[in-house]
Order: C-alpha cells, then structure tokens, then sequence
C-alpha cells in the first residue's frame, strides 16, 4: 500500500505529472512543522534559530559522506522560499503594505527561482562528452604518443594552454580527455568543466555553463529576503520612518515587544528572522564568489591551492561576464 500511495502522489508539470517522493514530503513536512513551532513563544522561537542553521550544517557534513545526492537541501531551500512567499501574501497585513513593494517582492522572487531553476537545468550542460576512441590506444602505448596526465600534474592558464611535456589532459576516473580548469565531481560522477563547487542546495554542479545564473540566482534571493524581512517586520512592528527613495518612505522596525500575543503576527515575526538567517548566509556565499572571480580563480581551485595565471579584476570580470 506504501509503494502504491507513493507511485500515485504526483504534481502537475509541464511535460507529465511528477512524482513526489515520500521523503520531499517528509522534508517540508519538517520544514513547515518547525517554522511554525517557532511563533509559539518567544523562548522557543530563539532556540529554534539558533539550533537550525548549526543542526543544517551538520545534516549537510553528515549527508556529504552517506548520501551525497540527497534531495534534502534542494527541497529544503525551494520550500522556504515558497512558505515566506505564501507568508507574505497570506499573512503579513498587506493593509500596511504598498502595493508597488508586494509586487516587487514577488518579481525579485519570481526572478530568483527563475535564475536558480535555470541554473539548476543547464548543470547537465557543464559535464563533458564521452572519451574520444584513441584513449585505449593511449592508456596501452599504441597509436597516439600522448601522455596521460594527472589533474595534480597540469598546467591551468587562461590561455588554455599546456607544456608540451605533459601532453594532453585526461581524467583517469572517467577516461575521457578534458580541457584545462576541468575537474572530477565524485558527486556527479562527471567531469565538469570550470567547476567551482557542487552546491547541495540545488543539488547540481556550478560551472561554467551556469556561475552567472547562480551568481544571478543568489543576488534577487539576497534582495527578495531582505525586502520580506524589512516590510514583515515595519507591517507587524512599531516602524519608523528612516528615508525616502523615489517616493517611497523605508521605514525600519521599532518597538516589536508585544508580538507573541498574536500567533499569526508572531509568526511573521519569526519568518523575517528565519529570512534574516537566509540572508546572512547567501550575503556570505556572494562575498565568496566576488573574491574568487575577482582574483580569477574558482573555489575548487582555491582549495585544490592550484596554481592558475592571473590575470587583473576586471578581465577576469570582463571573461565572467562574457563566459568566456
């Protein structure tokens, strides 16, 4: 009966209903249970956001070695996104709201799943095709004299060129001949061109078919945070007027003393906090990224500590930008 219920529970979608698995719903589950567990009192909502980012952090190491394709971050993100949006619409008194700052939360939003989504569909684009049909002739000494190299012994420079003595680039996990900046993910079990880093939270590879939609995906979610945390907390708050930008006064909380008497206004409270929290942490991913494109190196190399010629800021900006 469990695998009959779990082989029906299906969603809409363009291109054929999508099964839902029972551990998706067990995640939002989770995830929706806990938000709301937190506008019940003061207490427990600051124990509860203190506890949830380290208790993800170490759901994050102990996946990475037992289950490192896990599903769970990936829902776990697009489902808070989806629950503050509902939030917004649903809770927060948009009596205090105008309507230009809803509908510009819900564009920066929609902007920030489009980005990340598309993102997420072109990580397919960044592993390389099969091997080329002379490698066993290379691996066995017949045919091409090219050596096969190590990723430890090659040369990664802008120009994409390598020393002669080394010959050509090659993966010994997936047998396939690589340009340089291509490096193994043991997630994947691909090589993925230019990777940066395998992201759990969208469960995909970052690379260089799809760092600027990522980049891009993470500055609207920054934005779209930052906006629901600043008109929740002046709708359910005492605001304060602070300055005016293109006729719109911004305003930043006051007094919030006396939300938990009211759940539904303490639980918009405890949704800017938790956005808040998101927040902080995508601040610090961006700040990662601008270092490492600004320096021209990408986080795998970083923590490899491979050497890669540099080039100045804005060139390497310049090839960001240009994907090139």
């Amino acid at each position: 009966m469990l695998l009959t219920f779990q082989d029906r529970l299906r969603i809409p979608w363009r291109g054929g209903a999508k099964q839902i698995t029972l551990d998706n719903v067990v995640t939002l589950a989770i995830l929706i249970g806990t938000l709301l567990l937190t506008a019940v009192h003061f207490y427990l909502c600051l124990v509860i956001m203190l506890l949830l980012p380290l208790v993800l952090l170490y759901l994050k190491r102990l996946f990475g070695t037992i289950h490192p394709k896990t599903k769970f971050f990936t829902i776990w993100f697009f489902g808070s996104c989806v629950y503050l949006v509902a939030l917004f619409e649903l809770a927060v008194p948009l009596l205090e709201i105008l309507p230009q700052e809803n509908v510009g939360f819900v564009v920066l939003m929609t902007l920030a799943f489009l980005c990340l989504l598309k993102a997420k569909q072109r990580a397919v684009l960044n592993h390389l095709s099969a091997l080329p049909a002379d490698m066993n002739g290379v691996e066995s000494g017949k045919g091409s004299k090219e050596q096969i190299v190590l990723f430890s012994d090659r040369d990664d420079s802008d120009d994409g060129a390598t020393d002669s003595d080394s010959g050509r680039l090659a993966c010994q996990l997936c047998r396939k001949y690589v340009p340089p900046r291509t490096y193994h993910c043991k997630v994947c079990s691909s090589c993925v061109l230019r990777q940066d880093h395998h992201n759990v939270w969208l469960n995909c590879c970052i690379g260089k078919s799809n760092h600027r939609l990522y980049l891009a995906g993470c500055l609207f979610t920054l934005l779209a945070l930052l906006v629901f945390a600043n008109l929740a907390l002046t709708a359910v708050c005492h605001p304060t007027p602070i300055f005016t930008l293109y006729g719109i006064i911004v305003m930043m909380p006051d007094d919030c003393t006396d939300i938990f008497f009211q759940y539904d206004i303490a639980l918009c409270f405890t949704g800017s906090v938790y956005a808040l929290i998101m927040a902080s942490f995508i601040a610090i991913a961006i700040v990662k990224q601008i270092c490492f494109i600004s320096f021209g190196l990408s986080f795998s190399e970083w923590r490899r500590r491979e050497h890669v010629k540099r080039r100045n800021c804005l060139w390497n900006w310049k090839a960001f930008c240009f994907g090139q």
